[in-house]
């Protein structure tokens, strides 16, 4: 037998994965029965309710703890949900992502160095 999701530890992972690249993701007063909303502000301060279940991630409301809209249209990953609504979070999830790749070829480089001096 298939063990049901923690929905609320699901939607604490992706506040802490996407923090840094909000201007605002928690989760919402709302209520799902198979699900969690989480309330997002884009850094263009766009806010929008999104509902996270089995099907994915899904845009709910242009609001804070809504559930208003109908859409069918689900993301497999916050991921890709983000980079559909924020430019912004495109921009610096890929600023951030050239920094890491930064260091790892700076420290490549130190121990490159360290071994030529041995």
């Amino acid at each position: 037998m298939e063990k049901p999701l923690d929905w609320y530890a699901e939607a604490k992972s992706v506040i802490e994965s996407e923090i840094s690249l909000l201007n605002h993701i928690s989760i919402s007063s709302l209520i799902a029965s198979d699900g969690v909303y989480l309330n997002i502000e884009t850094l263009e301060k766009q806010q929008f309710c999104v509902l996270l279940n089995k099907q994915g991630f899904r845009v709910v409301a242009k609001a804070f703890d809504q559930d208003t809209n109908n859409t069918q249209l689900c993301y497999e990953t916050h991921f890709a949900l983000l980079s559909n609504i924020s430019k912004g979070y495109c921009q610096r999830f890929n600023e951030l992502v050239a920094f890491k790749l930064n260091e790892v070829a700076r420290s490549c480089k130190d121990t490159d160095n360290q071994i030529a001096k041995s």
